[in-house]
């Protein structure tokens, strides 16, 4: 093949084309020593033709193995007590604080998680009191046994709550109570609450 080209190309011209075909397949540039002017031409004009030619893409080769499964990750922390309804699970708690500016009094204690059954009933438990049956906490710390709800005094200028209770009632959603106050109507109460569920 190499004599057919030297051929049909003479000696110089075959140079020519092997240093053409090099660069051009390398994309190595680099001083044509030795060429002529004419020969450096024709090697630059040959490079350039088949620099940057690609040849057809090969077939993608086989799938990998399937990686190791991973350990499984630890428990997470337990979430806060809502479950699917709409109610508070048995035995959890919420608690609110209460107010009333008023001789006669009526307050409503709206519970924001309702309950699947309606409690026992209320306990008031006095200012300062603390551990009183069913409502083991205080004002400060608001707690009730399941199945009941527990008012708890934190401030009362007026001395005949929570002895002059007038009226309570409980429900799923919420409890109401009605307190005389007594003296002026300057005298307030107020203090916190707690429900557990039944």
């Amino acid at each position: 093949m190499l004599s057919r080209l030297h051929n049909k190309l003479g000696t110089a011209g075959l140079v020519v084309a092997v240093v053409a075909l090099v660069a051009a397949l390398t994309g190595v540039a680099f001083a044509a020593g030795g060429l002529t002017k004419k020969q450096e031409k024709r090697v630059i004009a040959i490079a350039k033709k088949y620099a940057g030619k690609q040849g057809p893409q090969g077939n993608p080769g086989p799938k990998g193995d399937t990686g190791p499964k991973g350990d499984t990750g630890s428990q997470g922390p337990e979430g806060s007590p809502w479950t699917a309804g709409g109610t508070l699970p048995s035995g959890k708690t919420e608690t609110g604080a209460w107010t009333i500016f008023q001789k006669t009094g009526q307050v409503a204690l709206s519970f924001n998680i309702p309950l699947a059954a309606a409690p026992a009933g209320i306990t008031f438990v006095g200012e300062g009191e603390s551990g009183v049956t069913n409502c083991p906490g205080n004002a400060a710390d608001p707690q009730a046994d399941k199945g009941h709800v527990c008012v708890y005094v934190a401030t009362n200028t007026a001395p005949t709550i929570p002895a002059a209770l007038i009226q309570k009632s409980v429900y799923k959603s919420g409890a109401v109570f009605l307190a005389g106050l007594g003296g002026e109507i300057t005298e307030h109460a107020e203090g916190t609450w707690a429900v557990t569920a039944p």
